[in-house]
């Protein structure tokens, strides 16, 4: 099929990249002049592992090119995706102004369609309910052709998403016609391998489905965030509990790992968002109220412990800093539960060091010149006088341990992602901080002047 995508951003890339990997001709439409000349050169703008290198094997077979005309992409276009942004506004609030103008702009350049052509417009966005329907209503009243126009979130997970595309365990479709749903089916075709993988429901179930599922998986989260708080209380252990209620099969071991706190383009915002939906109709939704005050507590928690277990005052204490982005495998910090950790750090007058494998560009234009950037993790924690593991990039469990801890002012590890061995930590002298799990605390051998009592445990 002829496929145009609008909007290459992260969805709007993976989407365009794997559809035209299974077969379809596929056009991405990209705005920014900066981004479109390096997709054209063959240059995957984003980190995604796989993405790079099944973006440039299209490119050469000729399946996927790219533009910045709307009318272009669109003249032979069977199924138009709009898969712009909507960015939370500072209220919470969804930003809708993207995908109106893409929807606009499709609209103007569908006049000089033929009237009996059929076109399928599919808003890949994530969008409140009752999108689809205005989208609708909207194109009723401006255009002439033959159109319609379904709901198709995405469910791709930052790091697996190129598999998850391609081996979906649902696709949520939600239209108002068998036409909808029998083009979609076509389009997905070779990636159902059971009908009970694609879904077809109205346009505002598939929107909510999409909220819905970010909700409950944050909601996860954070109820494991809930119960670290009183293992460190008890001296009971998070990864027992974890490993206890995973094994029910009612529950599962998905999403049930405690640590600082979610991040990411997705979690934070849609549950924001979806408190404001909740809101619009009359309901105050506790729920996810819940879910975000415990994750704006986590951050600032993790930091007062920090404070409390340091040894040394928080001002003028050095704090090495292990990982930006929101989770490992991706250079993504949006929301990540770095930024706030590093500006609490910040407010208490510390001197941050930060490290991370793929994301300390981005990050840097956010803090500047406030944090010194080092690309090596061993020379980031060298004088430090504790580190902060804030996602956990397997590569810091190969680190030589023993080096870090002999060049630090005093070996102290908080580990916000729960990702390090613990008797890896044990056997280098650390004095060590994990999430909900037992800290391993003995005399710290300061360098600084600054004594601690030795601890009870």
């Amino acid at each position: 099929m002829d496929v145009a995508v609008i909007g290459c951003g992260y969805v709007g890339l993976v989407t365009a990249t794997c559809l035209a990997s299974i077969g379809h001709t596929v056009r991405g439409v990209e705005k920014d002049q900066r981004k479109l000349a390096k997709l054209r050169e063959g240059h995957c703008p984003i980190f995604e592992p796989g993405l790079a290198s099944l973006m440039q094997e299209q490119i050469a077979a000729g399946n996927l090119s790219f533009g910045d005309s709307v009318r272009e992409a669109i003249q032979e276009a069977e199924v138009v995706f709009l898969a712009v942004g909507t960015p939370p506004k500072p209220d919470g609030t969804v930003d809708m102004s993207f995908l109106e103008a893409a929807g606009r702009e499709v609209c103007d350049a569908l006049a000089d369609a033929p009237p009996d052509y059929l076109i399928t417009i599919v808003i890949k966005s994530t969008v409140p309910a009752g999108t689809n329907r205005k989208l609708y209503y909207y194109l009723r009243q401006h255009s002439t052709i033959e159109f319609q126009v379904v709901s198709n979130p995405e469910f791709l997970k930052e790091g697996s998403a190129v598999n998850d595309f391609l081996e979906p365990d649902r696709i949520v479709i939600g239209g108002e016609s068998p036409e909808a749903f029998r083009v979609m089916r076509r389009l997905y075709d070779p990636l159902i391998t059971s009908e009970d993988v694609f879904l077809t429901m109205n346009w505002e179930s598939a929107e909510l489905t999409k909220y819905a599922a970010n909700a409950m998986l944050a909601a996860r989260i954070s109820f494991m965030n809930e119960m670290s708080i009183l293992c460190d209380a008890y001296g009971a252990d998070i990864e027992d509990i974890r490993k206890g209620i995973g094994s029910d099969s009612r529950i599962g071991p998905a999403f049930l790992r405690a640590g600082v706190g979610f991040g990411g383009s997705c979690f934070p915002k849609d549950v924001a968002a979806l408190q404001h939906i909740s809101a619009s109709v009359g309901h105050e939704n506790l729920f996810v109220g819940a879910i975000q005050r415990i994750n704006g507590e986590q951050k600032r928690r993790f930091v007062e412990r920090i404070s409390a277990k340091l040894g040394r005052p928080l001002k003028d204490a050095t704090i090495a800093v292990w990982g930006l982005a929101f989770k490992a495998d991706t250079d993504d910090i949006r929301e990540s539960p770095a930024i706030d950790v590093i500006r609490y750090l910040l407010e208490g007058e510390a001197r941050v060091r930060a490290h991370d494998y793929k994301a300390m560009e981005n990050m840097k234009q956010i803090f500047g010149d406030q944090v010194e950037w080092v690309n090596d993790p061993v020379a980031c924690a060298a004088g430090a006088d504790a580190v902060a593991v804030l996602t956990d990039w397997p590569q810091y469990n190969t680190l030589p341990f023993r080096k870090v801890s002999a060049t630090m002012n005093q070996p102290v590890i908080f580990d916000g992602r729960n990702c390090l061995q613990r008797d890896v930590m044990r056997e280098n002298g650390f004095q060590y901080y994990p999430i909900g799990r037992p800290a391993l605390e003995s005399p710290l051998r300061l360098r600084n002047g600054y004594r601690v009592a030795a601890a009870e445990k």
